[in-house]
């Protein structure tokens, strides 16, 4: 019995050791150092420049919400968060790092962000790739939140999304 505990646990640190995070399935651009790049997304558009400070890549632009795309009566943003990816022409990803923003109203102009990521192992130069995530809720009101039933109806009005890196 103990044998049999043994070997599932070394199966089980086995398959956590090759796991890994992919954004193979998200769209990616090559990283051009010091250049103005865009991406879209399915409910973002990103607009960025990534530069290499110190063996640091930091990646910095703005988020633009696609409003044709949103639901029309969603107004505010809460549990937002976006994130950036920096990955191998496979899809593995090298780096990343999360920025959390308050409840905010969904604005045009888009959201500002900085993200800075030091990879432990790069692939050859020039095959760095770089993606984006995000996770969002939306409303028709600031302070409704994520869980708020309208009253006598039990409806809900909220829109949930979310794309990111995918544990492989």
């Amino acid at each position: 019995m103990k044998a049999k505990i043994f070997i599932l646990a070394v199966l089980m640190a086995f398959a956590a050791g090759c796991s890994h995070l992919s954004v193979k399935h998200l769209d990616k651009n090559l990283l051009h150092p010091d250049q103005t790049e865009r991406l879209s997304m399915r409910y973002w558009d990103f607009e960025y420049v990534g530069t290499v400070e110190n063996g640091d890549y930091i990646v910095k632009g703005l988020a633009f919400p696609k409003i044709e795309i949103l639901p029309g009566w969603a107004e505010w943003l809460h549990d937002f968060s976006l994130s950036a990816y920096l990955s191998d022409e496979k899809g593995k990803v090298l780096a990343r790092d999360l920025t959390v923003y308050p409840t905010q109203k969904v604005e045009p102009e888009g959201v500002r962000f900085e993200f800075s990521m030091s990879p432990e192992r790069m692939p050859d130069p020039g095959n760095i790739f770089v993606t984006f995530g995000y996770r969002m809720s939306l409303t028709e009101g600031r302070f409704e939140t994520p869980l708020h039933e309208k009253p006598l109806t039990g409806e809900r009005s909220v829109f949930f999304a979310s794309e990111g890196a995918l544990a492989r």
